[in-house]
């Protein structure tokens, strides 16, 4: 079965090599001779090792689909590690490797992937696989698509960033509180978090102006939907920020995420709503006031929502204090 990777429009792939049963050495020697041979990719751009970790080769393709789709913005060494599950196998790898170049105004930008099919024994040892393609002087950013790691998984001693997706985990605030552990031991990018920025400006800009703002101060009663992990973080958020009581909070299962909140200004009441309601990309926003018209706004959703969220987590740099406040407030619902 290939390991090779998709790639996106506008990029050409310069030059692939794929084996089984190899060893560590010949896939660096590999990778060395299709750069050594492409006069184009001469001197290498990258500007981080970024390492995911998968189950299976679909999930692989998967990966490498949003990293390609990154293009010139984020030039890697991207290691996709599929691990699957343990299955007695003598340790052993399968390697895929390629190179890569898109044109970025009139400049070849050049990545690479290498993707390793772990066997046996060697997938409790992930670091020792990952250590020799780190690129030097650069930073580690681990990518975990589906799963969490362990506080003491090895592979995080090579990590600068640590990127999850607590909705895809689905385990709600059992797996916040994990991420909450991994925080104290390096950086913690949540995508779910990231993605749930336009739901956020969304919100507050609900609230602006003298007439609306008042209502931040009478608020009720919070309510919101959706899956695992962004209806807790997005509860957690609106617990600290608007300093509510645990009880004023609801939280309740949904395919897509919705936000309502209930509160009262100078005898009036007011709801103010954002939510996706179908599978329209869209989001829509909505002030009803007593007294007044209700206000409604959309907000459409980009198409590649993957690759620009895994893109604000590789740029990310120190702490997200607003994504701490929120796990810590949906530590706090559970």
């Amino acid at each position: 079965m290939s390991l090779a990777g998709p790639t996106a429009p506008g990029v050409t792939t310069i030059g692939s090599w794929e084996a089984e049963n190899v060893t560590v050495g010949a896939v660096e020697a590999a990778l060395s001779d299709l750069r050594r041979h492409e006069q184009r990719a001469a001197v290498r751009t990258s500007v981080l090792t970024l390492v995911t970790v998968v189950d299976d080769t679909q999930q692989a393709e998967a990966a490498l689909g949003v990293v390609s789709d990154l293009g010139a913005r984020h030039p890697s060494r991207t290691i996709v590690l599929v691990v699957g599950e343990d299955d007695g196998e003598r340790s052993g790898l399968d390697a895929a490797a390629s190179v890569h170049v898109v044109e970025r105004q009139g400049t070849a930008i050049c990545y690479e992937d290498v993707v390793l099919r772990v066997r046996g024994r060697a997938r409790h040892h992930l670091n020792s696989v990952v250590e020799p393609f780190t690129l030097p002087d650069l930073p580690v950013v681990v990518w975990l698509p589906s799963r969490l790691p362990s506080p003491g998984d090895p592979l995080l001693s090579h990590a600068d960033r640590l990127v999850v997706d607590s909705r895809a985990v689905s385990a709600g605030a059992d797996a916040l509180g994990l991420i909450a552990v991994l925080g104290r031991r390096l950086r913690v990018t949540d995508l779910s978090w990231t993605r749930l920025a336009p739901w956020r400006s969304l919100l507050a800009g609900l609230f602006e102006g003298g007439v609306n703002r008042p209502f931040l101060s009478g608020v009720r009663r919070v309510e919101v939907s959706g899956n695992d992990g962004p209806r807790h973080l997005l509860g957690g958020w609106l617990l600290r920020r608007l300093h509510l009581p645990k009880d004023a909070v609801e939280l309740a299962p949904a395919e897509h995420v919705s936000i309502r909140i209930s509160a009262v200004s100078d005898g009036r009441s007011g709801t103010f709503v954002v939510e996706r309601t179908g599978a329209e990309r869209a989001i829509e926003s909505c002030i009803d006031i007593d007294g007044g018209s209700c206000v409604r706004q959309t907000l459409r959703m980009r198409r590649q929502w993957p690759a620009l969220s895994l893109a604000g987590a590789l740029t990310a740099v120190g702490t997200d204090e607003s994504y701490r406040d929120a796990l810590a407030g949906a530590l706090e619902l559970r």
